[in-house]
Order: structure tokens, then sequence, then C-alpha cells
């Protein structure tokens, strides 16, 4: 799952990592489920007559403490308001490093770490968004440092809330710390599948799928057939959906995409896109996961600045989901950091502009939107045009 809007937007899996590829591209750059039933990946830049339209999603993050609290809980407010396709709600568990529990070394020189038992603030912001909308929502679930049987009281809570819709990760250790230093039942992504399944079939006890589980997807890892075997691994599990991390090159993700197909993972494959707007984010999220910033955005923000550079770094967001939607993704699942602005325009753009079903971006929304930037007050949230439509629902 994600650590926090400052860091990368999900967890790892688990699954063998290998070094990131360089972007190709010097410029830059799941579906929603009606019922239980996954919508088909679209196959297509333009959907035929009937077809589903590509999805458009967002995840949002809990509010940090603090005095921006009140701020956070409008930014996911206004987030709600466009309407996606659905919403998924990061999660980070709090870890204690020491104790007993004989999850050290035999000797005890390494200390135990493990999961804290306590109120989680995602809990929260889903209760919060079960409450106040009917946008559909996701759970992200991490298994690391968790027994087996805090992680089934955790799943059924949430299916008491109302949640139909995780998202199984195995998450990150936390700093310092390695992997196999965190005690825990559940060492990996797919196992936390399994787990989920179980917990469903025993809630519901009709034999029906009610959930829907997605996964994470690496397109920058250039070992492209490893990365495959662990979602071949985590669909045979029960996954049937995989939402991509952090990538800037469309034929990374294109090429995991054909690969999947290729070995016979047929989930649909989600691409996970960051609005590429803030390059210190941007320089953080590459020391966190190993995936560079092309140099050639690099140079696009840093020659930019305040408005400038925000529309530059819009428009590199829009050349890289129409790439991919051009190749057949089945939408955008657009990582917020729960930053109103960069959003709202993103979601403008793939809205108004036509780009979600394949038309050419409409250079008069373009126009509109660059100018609502540089007529914005710095710092400010103000919506883009106040003509976006929410989104229609099946």
């Amino acid at each position: 799952m994600t650590t926090e809007p400052t860091d990368q937007p999900s967890d790892a899996d688990g699954a063998p990592r290998s070094a990131a590829r360089t972007p190709v591209s010097g410029a830059v750059p799941a579906p929603a489920v009606s019922g239980a039933v996954p919508a088909p990946a679209v196959s297509g830049a333009v959907p035929a007559p009937g077809a589903p339209q590509p999805s458009l999603s967002l995840e949002l993050f809990p509010p940090r403490p603090g005095r921006h609290v009140t701020q956070t809980w409008g930014a996911l407010d206004r987030l709600l308001a466009t309407g996606p396709d659905f919403v998924s709600v990061t999660y980070r568990p709090s870890f204690v490093i020491g104790g007993t529990a004989g999850a050290g070394d035999a000797g005890g020189s390494a200390p135990p770490v493990r999961v804290r038992r306590e109120h989680n603030p995602a809990e929260d912001v889903v209760a919060h968004v079960l409450s106040r909308s009917d946008v559909p929502l996701m759970a992200h679930l991490t298994c690391i440092g968790y027994r087996r049987d805090s992680v089934v009281e955790i799943v059924r809570r949430f299916l008491d809330m109302g949640v139909r819709r995780f998202l199984a990760l195995r998450g990150d250790p936390p700093r310092g710390c390695a992997a196999e230093d965190v005690a825990g039942e559940l060492p990996h992504a797919d196992d936390l599948v399994r787990v989920i399944r179980e917990v469903e079939s025993d809630y519901f006890d009709d034999g029906a799928r009610h959930i829907q589980i997605a996964v994470a997807a690496y397109p920058a890892d250039i070992d492209h057939g490893t990365g495959v075997e662990v979602l071949g691994a985590k669909q045979a599990a029960g996954a049937d959906l995989a939402i991509t991390q952090v990538f800037y090159d469309p034929e990374d993700y294109l090429a995991l995409r054909r690969a999947a197909l290729y070995s016979g993972v047929t989930m649909p494959i989600l691409p996970g896109i960051i609005p590429l707007t803030d390059l210190k984010r941007l320089t953080r999220l590459e020391a966190l996961t190993g995936v560079g910033v092309p140099p050639g955005l690099v140079r696009t923000l840093e020659r930019s600045d305040g408005a400038a550079a925000a529309a530059a770094g819009i428009d590199a967001t829009l050349n890289l989901a129409s790439a991919v939607l051009d190749g057949g993704a089945p939408g955008v699942h657009l990582y917020t950091f729960n930053r109103v602005r960069p959003a709202l325009d993103v979601v403008s753009h793939l809205r108004l502009g036509g780009i979600l079903t394949g038309s050419t971006p409409d250079t008069a929304v373009q126009r509109e939107v660059r100018r609502d930037y540089l007529n914005a007050t710095p710092g400010g949230d103000r919506g883009p045009s106040g003509r976006m439509p929410r989104a229609t629902r099946s």
C-alpha cells in the first residue's frame, strides 16, 4: 500500500524485483466492477458501439494527523465529487520494532518487527466514502507483518462496512528493515489473495463471487517474464484485476500487457498514472521505486515554474494516458496524492477532451484548463471549469 502522500503510490507485493528500466521516451509520459463480475478489458483504443468505455478511477490517502486534517477531508470530498468509476483507499500499518514473540533469529540478536494492532486511519476514509457518496470503493490491504487471524478480522470488518473490492499488496517493511526481518504469516500478496477468497467463501456461504481482488503490477521492471509469472500466481490465487505501479514510458505498460496475455494472464491490467506536475515528488518516487524520471520531463519541469510547469506536467500526463488507452488499456487509475488541482485538471481533459473514448484531445479544453492554471491564485484549488460531468455508471 501507499505509505504517505509524499511517498510511492502503492506498496510492494513481494514479487522478485529487477532493476528498473530506463524510460525509452525522453518526453514522458480496473475497470469498475458492477456487482461481482469484473468488467472486461477493452480490446482497442476506440470502444465499439455498446462496448464499455474505459474506466477512470482515483487513489485516495487517509489524512495525516496535524493542522491540515480538515483541508484533506475537503480534498477527498472534492475528488469524490468528480464521480470516478471507483476510488481506492491506501492502507499503511503501524509497526513495532522489538519484543519477544519468537520472531527474531535463534540467538535473539535481531529484534522482531511486527504490526501494531490498532485502529487504522484508512478505516475512517472507507467509512467516510461509503457514507457520503455512491462511488464504489476499493480498500487496500497489506499482509507483511500480519498474522493470518488478524487479516481475517480486518477483511471481515471491511465486508461488514460494505466493502466489496480489495487491492491485495504485500506492503513495505518499515524504513531500515528488510522484509525477512518482519514477523508475519503471509509473506506474499498471493497469500493475501487466498485468505481474502477464503473469508469471502465463509462470509457469504453461497458459492458465488461477491468480491473483486486487485493486485499490483510493475511495468518498469526489466524482467517482464518474472513479473508475469508473479501475476500468474496472483491470478491463480483468485485475483481478477491488476493495477500498475509508476511508469513513464507507455511501451513498458504495453510490453507487460503483451507478455501477460502471451503467458495466459487474462485479468485486465489497469495503468496507474501520476499527475506529472511536481518534480520534487517524482524525484522522491524515483528514490523509493528505482524508476527513473525521464530526462526530457525533468528538463521541461525545470525550465518552467508555477502555473507553466503545472500545465507542462498536465500535457505530459495526458500524452502518457492517451498512449496507453490507444494501446488498449481498460482505463486509467490516477494516483492523486490528495492533490486536488492536478487531479481535477487531468480528469477534465480525460473526460471533456474525449481522451477516454479515443478521440484526439480537444485543443479548446486544453486551452481552457491552461488558462485557468495561469489565472489561478497560487496555491489555490479552484476547479478548472465548473463544467465537469459526473461519470455515467452502468
